[in-house]
């Protein structure tokens, strides 16, 4: 087959899942609660650029300055054998307002430790192509921990979050996720959400690439009662945040800062599940 005729057929294969994606997703909203459904304002979420992580703002809410802390990562893999292993570090921070004179700095730590098997086979190349026999891939276990600190300039103890993601062989066939926020006499768990409202038929995007088992986003509920939730994706532009009438504006500012984390690190895209 000419050249030419192989970069048509790519950039049509390519046109056409991007265009059933952005089809099959654009008015899909993530499952929220009952309660949240009846008594929340839903906000969707804008963007600016920063540095490290982008400015966003939804409602009264925004992010006003982004820093980048530094990264560190390592690999080992050793000769004759298919076991791999990783692990990452990354810190970041940015500053979080609302229109009523809140301020917050969250502070970011994001590690990640990755076991898995990578097993190269036997690669056969031709004139245009190239064929692989008895390769393997598959992650055993992978621990992915987000952990943050909230200070903010009301005179109350600083908050903490933590979302800590496991998924692999090993865990099953769905991440395992536990989350909270709390200021040591509060308590809200962050619980992860599946599904969507109304997930209609599946498209050709959700078949090849197992999207049922994406994280859609987050629901924060404390002693039964849910606060408010935050979908992250997929894509950028589907970022959206629901915060409960019965908040008390403080609340609301916290979780919403905690949004604001949770969003590009667990942002759903093309290139990645989660």
């Amino acid at each position: 087959m000419k050249p030419l005729k192989i970069l048509l057929i790519v950039i049509f294969v390519i046109g056409f899942f991007v265009f059933d994606l952005t089809k099959a997703e654009a008015q899909k909203l993530m499952f929220i609660s009952d309660e949240l459904h009846e008594n929340a304002d839903k906000f969707e979420v804008g963007m600016k650029g920063g540095v490290g992580i982008l400015k966003y703002y939804f409602g009264s809410y925004k992010v006003t300055k982004t820093k980048t802390g530094w990264t560190k990562s390592k690999y080992n893999s050793k000769l004759f054998s298919p076991l791999e292993t990783a692990s990452s570090e990354r810190k970041l921070s940015f500053e979080f307002v609302s229109d009523r004179g809140d301020t917050a700095w969250v502070n970011l730590n994001r590690n990640m430790n990755y076991e898995g098997i990578n097993k190269e086979g036997i690669t056969f190349f031709g004139g245009n192509a190239s064929i692989n026999f008895g390769g393997y891939q598959e992650v055993l276990e992978n621990f992915d921990n987000l952990l943050g600190v909230i200070e903010t300039n009301a005179e109350e103890p600083a908050w903490s979050f933590i979302v800590s993601e496991k998924y692999g062989s090993r865990v099953g066939e769905k991440p395992v996720f536990v989350g909270w926020l709390s200021n040591g006499d509060r308590m809200i768990d962050i619980l992860p959400v599946f599904e969507y409202q109304n997930p209609g038929k599946k498209s050709m995007v959700d078949m090849m690439m197992g999207s049922e088992i994406w994280l859609k986003g987050f629901e924060f509920v404390e002693n039964g009662r849910s606060l408010g939730a935050v979908q992250v994706g997929p894509m950028k532009k589907m970022f959206v945040v629901w915060l409960s009438k019965k908040n008390d504006p403080m609340t609301d500012f916290v979780i919403g800062s905690t949004f604001a984390a949770l969003m590009p690190e667990y942002q759903i895209d093309m290139d990645s599940n989660f």
